[in-house]
């Protein structure tokens, strides 16, 4: 099954593309007539536009309810070649999934705009005197660390009504083309609003042929490859980047007291477990108020074991493996030589649990580390992240009563534009601004009738 999506009003041959993944492959195709194509998406935005946004709303509805069912062929067929690639164990695809086009019901969606548009209906035409148009065209560069990922800013760029570019990541290039092949057996119009391709990082031509068809660009990746994309876009081009970020979690006494270290140490496990922990949201690590640190890692080390048991981590490839074996001997390291660490771990690599009395070194990306640092209070842990509050997006705040507001504000000054309980940090909602901003908002420009009679009559 290909890894584009090219609708069927495009006519004119493509060029062909592999991509490979040990002795697996997948094939592609990429436009060759860049220029048709935008000419094409520019139609199709046209078509688009004349659908009513509880139509699109609707047939997302639709298509994420085929897609919930873990038995739905096409979605078999994405876990199958994700796991492929990714090296992620089958049921950690399925439960980001499962998370991802949970997302995508028409309340989720319907509560989403709501919360940024006040009115969805101001996509449809005024109301009130004010009305929201999308861009034509988005280009949207994505990555691939979550499997789905793509569906979030794809979804939004289609409820705005603009016509989209998908360069589709090489790290999971699966599920777009799967899920737009879905969505056009429910809505053909809505799904031939979009091209889903891909071309490689240092293609710089095909990059700004799709470039000059956009009027607005949302870019994930690394901060060297969203400033590589920065720099190419033009001043009228509305720009949007989700770029390097890191979360951590923070435990306080009262908490700890109220749930109990064995069940608070079952919510980090799930957080630092999830999606083998490479997603921006999951904790780097948890900063445990210092009379329980030991405790909760004590009882870490057994959940992180259920954890992977009910849910396999994936297998690291060679780079990695030798990467988080070096990680673990420097945490060993740092054990034997004070009394304030320690490490829990079984014989492989499957997970590992630190406890350790400084925040460096960073655990780096992922595969189930959960590093457990005593502080003595949460104002400490607050200042301990503020080296990364340039990068900071997600707090798993275990606190109580005033102690949590007063912490989750003094967390938003600081960067973090998402706070919620532990156990919950990879489960962010449509209406969550994303890294801090009103994502769907961004993407309208804004048209007010005011100071005329017609007003009375609307």
């Amino acid at each position: 099954m290909s890894v584009s999506w090219m609708p069927g009003w495009v006519t004119h041959p493509g060029t062909p593309f592999t991509l490979r993944s040990g002795a697996h492959e997948w094939r592609g195709e990429r436009p060759a007539d860049w220029a048709a194509i935008g000419a094409g998406l520019r139609a199709a935005h046209e078509e688009l536009r004349r659908l009513p946004v509880r139509r699109i709303v609707e047939a997302f509805d639709v298509t994420a309810e085929r897609w919930a069912k873990r038995d739905f062929a096409p979605r078999r067929a994405v876990v199958r070649d994700a796991s492929l690639v990714t090296g992620m164990s089958e049921e950690t695809i399925e439960r980001a999934l499962d998370a991802e086009v949970g997302n995508l019901r028409a309340e989720s969606l319907l509560a989403a705009l709501t919360r940024e548009l006040g009115d969805p209906e101001v996509l449809d035409g005024f109301r009130g005197g004010t009305t929201a148009v999308g861009p034509r065209t988005v280009l949207g560069v994505f990555s691939g660390n979550v499997p789905g990922l793509p569906a979030r800013s794809m979804v939004r760029a289609l409820l705005v009504k603009s016509s989209l570019i998908a360069k589709v990541p090489a790290k999971e290039p699966h599920f777009t083309a799967a899920f737009l092949r879905t969505l056009h057996d429910v809505e053909p119009v809505v799904a031939d609003a979009v091209v889903a391709t891909y071309w490689d990082r240092d293609d710089e031509a095909t990059m700004d042929a799709a470039l000059a068809e956009a009027d607005a660009v949302v870019a994930y990746g690394g901060d060297r490859a969203c400033a590589a994309i920065r720099a190419k876009v033009r001043p009228d081009q509305f720009y949007e980047e989700h770029a390097h970020k890191l979360s951590f979690g923070l435990v306080s006494a009262e908490y700890a007291n109220r749930c109990g270290p064995a069940e608070v140490a079952r919510r980090i496990a799930a957080d630092c477990s999830d999606f083998d922990q490479h997603a921006c949201l999951s904790p780097q690590v948890y900063l445990v108020q210092a009379e329980h640190a030991r405790a909760v890692a004590q009882y870490l080390a057994d959940a992180m074991r259920l954890a992977a048991r009910d849910c396999p981590p994936g297998k690291a490839g060679e780079h990695e493996a030798i990467a988080l074996g070096h990680r673990r001997i420097v945490a060993e390291w740092r054990a034997a030589t004070r009394d304030t660490s320690e490490v829990w771990a079984p014989d492989g690599l499957e997970w590992t649990v630190v406890l350790d009395d400084s925040l460096l070194p960073l655990s780096g990306a992922g595969d189930r580390v959960a590093r457990i640092v005593p502080v003595p209070d949460l104002p400490s842990a607050v200042e301990l992240m503020r080296p990364y509050a340039r990068h900071l997006q997600n707090v798993g705040l275990g606190a109580v009563g005033e102690e949590f507001w007063r912490t989750a504000r003094a967390l938003a000054v600081l960067g973090a534009s998402r706070v919620c309980e532990p156990g919950a940090m990879t489960r962010p909602s449509m209406s969550w601004r994303h890294d801090g901003q009103p994502r769907i908002a961004n993407l309208v420009r804004w048209a007010d009738v005011e100071l005329h009679p017609e007003l009375a009559t609307e």
